[in-house]
């Protein structure tokens, strides 16, 4: 796989350049390209030029499929983190601080005092609430990534939309005072100006009428008048999905609104409704918070076109689950072998890992925790040590202030590194964290999970179906929503005049397999999580047409698939354009997802003694 930068690339096509994103002084590389799955986002290589599009192509058709934005930590995490806090919290209660008159080890080292504050079960004067890490809501700063995401999306494919200016949302993009002379112009302008607007003058003029047509066009275009939101929406957009998670929806709300770029509407973030915002630099404590509240309605953002319910079994057992490409939990033998499976391989794989691999850390932390009056060292379990590390990540993007990154104020970020990034040495989260990170999804999701190719069957099918311009295959059955899918209106395919962008917004865990699935990489080559699904990671597949022959060409968190590497290609090898190591003959494409169409792959949900189809080999 590609080596990692940082930096962000320039954008193409526009004297704009999207909201900056955290640089190397604020988010030091070695620590926050190796958190996995809870990396903030971050190109996958900055040493790539710029992105363009080759010299002699276009792109007609985009389909993306992003993971929401950086979050708090999930119920279940959540509940775990303050379990292992409080087991600290109790110990140091009876652990004095290191001092003179103690050998070393004795006491609380003096590196770690901080961490009496941020589990000092005492309650402060506003309860205990302000700093504490909320409950799977998008922390502000995960808002800012789908705000900034969005309109790096606008500045890359504006050709495909029809104006500059667009409209999202009539009650967002609206900003009339509603006085009646507003009113009755705007009826003036829709009885004088044609419902299709065309720009461009014909060929040539047969009638002083035709003339007189296009000038009427001409200024109307100019005075802004468009058909209503519901008849343009979707030439002036792209078709946008979210699965309905909470913190999914919201991301694909700030996405549209960073679409959008109103110079009216600039962003803004939307107060979590489990922990309030900003920190205003006091110490973090994680208590208990009552789980299960709904993301605060967010107010004046775009909606999007589709919300795919998302319904469990293991939420609710009397539910049978839910059909749904972007969440897919019906797919029976992988749901009861494999995910939440403390017996799968993929767990078994990182607890062996871990318990070795963290031994010295485990040892160290028991020395600088002290001894407590009975002389008993706190031993933390693996677990609790790689808890630990995400906490890291979890405390950091929730200190993270938007603003001073959209507004150029880097004192509103500065301490904005979590405490806990301290416990570790940069090393150790490379050769420690983000290898469990890689074991989980890897085998738990992605090349090494019998399953992927399943999992990825559903949204693969809708990829290629509007790359054929047809309706996605819906027999034999697989998580496709067919209620939605066979409406035109809720999955609409590309064309001149409709949506020719496809954005999809999703969990990590779906966005993997889909990865895997392409065959992007070699064998060789060994998964890494930060630079696949980390928070707001994202996968496109731009269609382009350069020469009049269609090429595809796959980007993930912006650096480009080779042709030669992986499976995704056949038959690569020549090169028609500048960048040819990048564009994909369409049919080549399409011949290697074949599969997708057929049977054999979800067949597999069925099975209940599949054995692992793949040579197992060290991810490390």
């Amino acid at each position: 796989m590609p080596a990692i930068g940082y930096s962000l690339p320039a954008v193409h096509g526009t004297s704009l350049t999207a909201p900056p994103l955290p640089g190397a002084s604020l988010l030091p590389p070695d620590v926050f390209h190796h958190l996995g799955q809870y990396s903030p986002w971050f190109p996958a290589d900055a040493d790539l030029p710029r992105y363009e599009v080759p010299q002699g192509c276009s792109v007609v058709f985009v389909s993306q499929l992003e993971r929401h934005g950086s979050r708090y930590p999930t119920g279940g995490a959540f509940k775990d983190l303050s379990r292992t806090l409080r087991q600290v919290a109790k110990h140091l209660q009876r652990v004095p601080d290191a001092g003179p008159n103690h050998r070393h080890g004795q006491g609380l080292d003096s590196d770690l005092k901080w961490l009496r504050h941020w589990v000092d079960p005492k309650k402060k004067s506003d309860g205990g609430l302000r700093n504490r890490i909320g409950d799977s809501e998008l922390v502000p700063f995960g808002q800012y990534e789908a705000y900034s995401s969005g309109r790096r999306f606008y500045e890359r494919y504006a050709d495909l939309f029809e104006s500059e200016h667009v409209d999202i949302n009539l009650d967002y993009a609206q900003h009339s005072n509603g006085k009646q002379e507003d009113i009755r112009f705007k009826s003036l302008l829709q009885a004088a100006c044609p419902t299709q607007l065309n720009p461009s003058p014909p060929a040539s003029y047969s009638s002083t009428l035709q003339l007189h047509h296009h000038v009427r066009q001409k200024i109307c275009h100019y005075l802004g008048f468009a058909p209503s939101a519901a008849e343009s929406r979707r030439e002036k957009r792209p078709f946008v999905r979210a699965s309905g998670g909470d913190r999914v929806v919201a991301t694909s709300r700030f996405w549209l609104q960073g679409f959008k770029h109103s110079p009216h509407k600039p962003f803004q973030h939307a107060p979590p409704e489990s922990a309030p915002w900003p920190p205003k630099g006091r110490p973090a404590v994680i208590g208990e918070l009552k789980s299960g509240k709904p993301h605060r309605r967010i107010h004046n953002l775009p909606e999007p076109d589709v919300i795919i319910p998302e319904v469990r079994k293991i939420d609710d057992p009397a539910q049978p689950g839910s059909n749904n490409t972007l969440d897919v939990h019906t797919c029976s033998a992988f749901e009861h072998q494999h995910r939440d499976n403390a017996q799968s391989p993929a767990s078994l794989k990182k607890d062996a890992f871990a318990k070795t691999a963290t031994a010295e850390i485990r040892r160290r932390l028991a020395r600088q925790l002290g001894k407590d009056h009975r002389g008993d060292r706190l031993h933390l379990k693996p677990q609790q040590v790689l808890q630990l590390f995400s906490l890291c990540a979890f405390d950091t993007v929730a200190r993270l202030d938007p603003y001073g990154l959209l507004y150029d104020q880097p004192e509103r970020n500065e301490g904005a590194v979590g405490p806990f990034c301290s416990l570790f040495k940069p090393d150790e989260f490379v050769s420690i964290y983000e290898v469990t990170t890689n074991m989980e999804k890897d085998y738990g999701f992605a090349t090494h999970q019998p399953f992927h190719r399943a999992l990825a069957t559903p949204w693969l099918r809708e990829l290629v179906a509007r790359l054929e311009r047809r309706a996605p295959v819906m027999s034999p059955p697989t998580s496709i929503n067919t209620t939605l899918d066979e409406d035109p209106k809720t999955f609409p395919l590309p064309s001149e005049t409709g949506p020719r962008a496809f954005v999809d917004f999703t969990h990590d865990n779906q966005l993997a397999p889909v990865i895997a699935s392409l065959g992007l990489w070699g064998e060789e080559q060994s998964w890494k999580t930060s630079l696949t699904t980390p928070f707001s990671g994202r996968m496109t597949v731009e269609q382009l047409v350069c020469n009049a022959t269609d090429y595809v060409r796959v980007l993930v968190n912006d650096a480009p698939a080779n042709v030669s590497q992986g499976k995704w290609c056949p038959g690569a090898g020549y090169a028609p354009v500048a960048e040819g190591d990048q564009l994909c003959p369409l049919p080549s494409f399409l011949e290697s997802l074949q599969w997708v169409d057929r049977a054999d792959e979800w067949n597999k949900c069925d099975s209940e003694d599949l054995q692992h189809p793949i040579q197992e080999k060290s991810p490390l």
